[in-house]
C-alpha cells in the first residue's frame, strides 16, 4: 500500500530530526492529556471519598494532586502550540522539498513531449497533486504512530495499579486505532482517488479555459464551459458526499468501539475493587485516561479515508514522470568536442509516440557560415527538425553530427552554447525587459538598444515607464503580437551562438517592418550559420540555399536562382501560383 510514497517518505529525511520533534511534542500534548483526564478522575473520587469523614478529609493532601492537574494543562496548552509550530515549519519544508523534487525530475525531460501535455495539466500536478502529498505526514504518518505510542502509554498508566486491565485497555484501543482506520481506508479509497481525479481534471480544465477566455467570449461559449464545470464539480462533490457519510460511519463505529472498551475496562476495574481489593478511587482513573487515549485514535479513520487521494496524487507525479523520455547528456569530461559548426543530418527519422511519423530518412548538410531557408506547409516536419537539433525530440532513427561530433556525444552546456533559438512563440519571464533579452548574461545597454532600434523596437521601450528596467505585463500582454515576435529575435540575435534558428521570424509583420527585420537579421548573422523555418516566399535572395519540406522529407534543396530556374522544382511552381510575373523576373535575373 505504501510502496509507491516510499520515494516521497524518503524525501523527509533531510527533516526527521524536526519531524521527529513534532511527533514527540504530539505525544507529550496526548501524554499530558491522558495525564490531565487520569489525575482529574483520580482527584475528584478521592476527594469526594475522603469528604465522608472529617478525619480523612483533614489528612486528605489536596494541594498536590491540584499541582499535577494544573502541570497537565499547562503542558498539554504549552506542547499543542508547540507542536502546531513545528509541524507546519516541517510541512512547509516538506512542501518547498516536493515541489523542488518535483520539479527537477521534469526539468530534464523532453520540453516537445512536456508541451504535449499541456501547461495547465504540469501546473495541476505541482500544484494540487503535491499539496495532497502534504497529507501523508501531517494527516496520516504522525497522527498514526502518535496513536500507536499513546496507546502504549494509556496501557501502562493503567498497567501501573492493575496489568491485567492495562493489557485489556491496550489491546482494546489498538484493535480500534486499527480496525476504524482500514475500513475508513478499504471504503473510502474508491471514491477518495475519484474526487483527487475529478478535482485535478477540474483545475486543469478550468486554468486552460482561463487562458483562452477571449476566444470563447467571442464565440459565446463560455457559459457552455461554465455549465461543463459547475457539471464535473457536482460529480466531484458527488465523492465528497460519499467520503462525509463514510466518515460519519466511521465515527459511530469509533465511539461505539470507545463505549466497548470503555465498559470492559470500567467492569474489570470494578471485579478489581470488589474481588482483589483495588481502591475505589482508581475506578474514574482507568476509565478517563482511556477516553484521553481515544482522543488520538477518533483522527485516524478520517485521515486514512483520504489516503486514496495522497496515492492518486503520488501515481500522478509517477505517472508523468516515467512516460515522458529523459533527454540523456554525457558529462562535460566524456563529450566529444565538434570540430566548427559544420551540420551534417543523415538519414534522419523522427516518430512520436502514436507511431505518426513527422520526419522520415532527411538527409541534409548545413555548412560553416551558410545560411539556410527551408519552406515547407504546415506539418512537414519543419519545426520537428528545428526541435531534433536541440534535442527537445530524440529522433528514432539516423544521426546528426555537428563539427563531425554525434549531437548526443555533446555535454548540454556544449550544445546550449552551439546554438541560439528563436521559436514561433516567445515567452516573457516575471523579470525587467533587460534581463528577459540578455538571460542572465552581461550585456551593455548600448549593445541591447542597438538591437531594439534596429528590430522597430527603439520607440516602443521609450515609451515603457522604466525602460529596459521595467517589466512587462503577465505573458507580455503589453506588446502586441508583432512586437513579442521582434522581442524573442532580439533576445536571440543578443547571443553570440555560432549557429541560428528562427522559427517563422517576420509571420505577421506589415511588409516594410518585416523588410527592417530581415534586414537586422542579415547584419547580425554575418559570418554565422543561419536556418531558417517559414511558409513565406519573400527574401529568397538573403539566402544561399533553400530546402523544400513536404510531409516530413526533404523534396528538393538547391540555391533560389537554379530552384526557380527549372520549371518543373517546387518552388518555381509555388511562384507561379503566387506571382507569375514576379517568378518570371526572378528567372530571367
Amino acid at each position: 500500500m505504501f510502496k509507491q510514497l516510499l520515494p516521497y517518505l524518503r524525501l523527509m529525511k533531510p527533516w526527521a530530526w524536526l519531524l521527529g520533534t513534532g511527533i514527540a511534542l504530539q505525544l507529550i500534548a496526548l501524554a499530558s492529556s491522558i495525564g490531565l483526564m487520569a489525575l482529574s478522575g483520580w482527584f475528584l473520587s478521592a476527594s469526594a471519598l475522603a469528604g465522608l469523614s472529617i478525619a480523612t478529609a483533614q489528612t486528605f493532601n489536596y494541594l498536590l494532586p491540584s499541582a499535577g492537574v494544573r502541570f497537565f494543562a499547562l503542558s498539554r496548552t504549552a506542547t499543542r502550540y508547540g507542536e502546531r509550530l513545528v509541524t507546519h515549519d516541517a510541512t512547509f519544508r516538506l512542501l518547498s522539498r516536493l515541489r523542488r523534487h518535483v520539479y527537477e525530475k521534469l526539468e530534464p525531460l523532453s520540453p516537445a513531449q512536456l508541451q504535449r501535455h499541456g501547461e495547465s495539466e504540469l501546473m495541476t500536478r505541482l500544484t494540487a497533486d503535491v499539496d495532497a502529498l502534504d497529507g501523508l505526514y501531517l494527516r496520516v504518518l504522525a497522527p498514526s504512530i502518535v496513536a500507536l505510542l499513546g496507546i502504549v502509554v494509556c496501557g501502562v498508566v493503567i498497567g501501573v495499579f492493575a496489568p491485567a486491565i492495562g493489557m485489556f485497555a491496550a489491546l482494546a484501543l489498538l484493535l480500534s486505532g486499527l480496525l476504524g482506520p482500514w475500513l475508513a481506508w478499504r471504503a473510502g479509497r474508491p471514491h477518495s482517488d475519484a474526487w483527487q481525479q475529478d478535482n485535478t481534471r477540474l483545475r486543469a480544465r478550468l486554468l486552460e479555459r482561463l487562458n483562452g477566455l477571449s476566444e470563447l467570449m467571442i464565440y459565446n461559449r463560455w457559459q457552455g464551459e461554465v455549465d461543463h464545470l459547475i457539471k464535473g464539480e457536482h460529480a466531484r462533490d458527488a465523492h465528497e458526499y460519499q467520503l462525509a457519510r463514510q466518515w460519519g460511519s466511521s465515527q459511530l463505529l469509533s465511539q461505539a468501539l470507545l463505549g466497548l472498551t470503555l465498559t470492559g475496562v470500567l467492569g474489570m476495574a470494578g471485579w478489581a475493587v470488589t474481588h482483589h481489593g483495588m481502591s475505589p478511587v482508581l475506578v474514574a482513573l482507568m476509565g478517563l485516561a482511556v477516553m484521553g487515549a481515544f482522543e488520538a485514535i477518533a483522527l485516524l479513520p478520517q485521515a486514512w479515508q483520504h489516503l486514496g487521494r495522497i496515492q492518486r496524487a503520488a501515481a500522478r507525479l509517477d505517472d508523468i514522470q516515467a512516460h515522458i523520455p529523459e533527454t540523456d547528456f554525457p558529462d562535460a569530461g566524456e563529450q566529444q568536442m565538434p570540430e566548427g559548426t559544420r551540420l551534417s543530418i543523415d538519414d534522419l527519422s523522427v516518430r512520436f509516440d502514436a507511431g505518426v511519423a513527422a520526419v522520415s530518412s532527411l538527409s541534409l548538410a548545413v555548412e560553416e557560415g551558410e545560411h539556410l531557408l527551408i519552406l515547407g506547409p504546415s506539418g512537414s516536419g519543419k519545426t520537428t527538425l528545428f526541435n531534433t537539433l536541440i534535442r527537445f525530440v530524440s529522433p528514432s532513427g539516423g544521426s546528426i553530427t555537428l563539427g563531425g561530433a554525434p549531437l548526443n556525444r555533446l555535454c548540454e552546456a556544449t550544445l546550449r552554447a552551439q546554438f541560439t533559438v528563436a521559436q514561433q512563440e516567445t515567452h516573457l519571464f516575471a523579470a525587467s525587459y533587460r534581463d528577459n533579452l540578455t538571460m542572465g548574461r552581461a550585456i551593455d545597454d548600448d549593445e541591447i538598444m542597438a538591437v531594439l532600434d534596429a528590430l522597430a523596437l527603439g520607440d516602443w521601450l521609450a515609451h515603457q515607464p522604466d525602460g529596459l528596467s521595467g517589466f512587462p505585463d503577465e505573458r507580455g500582454s503589453s506588446l502586441s503580437g508583432g512586437q513579442l515576435r521582434r522581442f524573442g529575435i532580439a533576445r536571440t540575435l543578443l547571443r553570440q551562438a555560432p549557429i541560428v534558428l528562427l522559427d517563422e521570424p517576420t509571420e505577421g509583420l506589415d511588409e516594410a517592418t518585416e523588410q527592417q527585420v530581415w534586414n537586422t537579421i542579415r547584419d547580425y548573422c554575418r559570418g554565422r550559420t543561419l536556418i531558417v523555418i517559414t511558409h513565406r516566399l519573400t527574401q529568397l535572395e538573403y539566402f544561399d540555399r533553400i530546402a523544400m519540406f513536404d510531409d516530413g522529407r526533404l523534396v528538393e534543396h538547391d540555391t533560389p536562382d537554379r530552384l526557380l530556374a527549372e520549371t518543373d522544382s517546387r518552388l518555381a511552381t509555388l511562384y507561379r501560383r503566387i506571382d507569375p510575373e514576379l517568378a518570371g523576373l526572378m528567372r530571367s535575373a
